[in-house]
């Protein structure tokens, strides 16, 4: 077997959050966007995120994805975000400038 033939083996990963999406913590209101992920040696997902709520003094996060979850347009999350308060929301859809 060689390298080539051990990468086309793989399973195709699968993720819960894509890069990009807006998300939120659980238990409070975060607007963030995932800006990476990782995978533990146990299978866990880790998330990078860069949080934009109004006043946050730590905008950058690692957080577990069993903590985080989708934001839905027009939630609490959606309307406290600095992006979409800016017309620059990805989750919005709205036309690039």
């Amino acid at each position: 077997m060689n390298a080539h033939t051990a990468i086309a083996e793989q399973p195709a990963e699968t993720w819960r959050f894509k890069l990009g999406q807006c998300i939120s913590h659980k238990d409070q209101v975060m607007p963030s966007l995932v800006m990476g992920r990782v995978r533990t040696t146990k299978g866990r997902e880790v998330y990078g995120v860069r949080s934009f709520m109004n006043v946050d003094l730590n905008r950058d996060r690692m957080i577990l994805a069993e903590s985080l979850v989708d934001v839905v347009v027009g939630t609490a999350p959606c309307l406290e975000c600095l992006l979409h308060q800016t017309g620059l929301c990805p989750a919005c859809g709205l036309p690039a400038a």
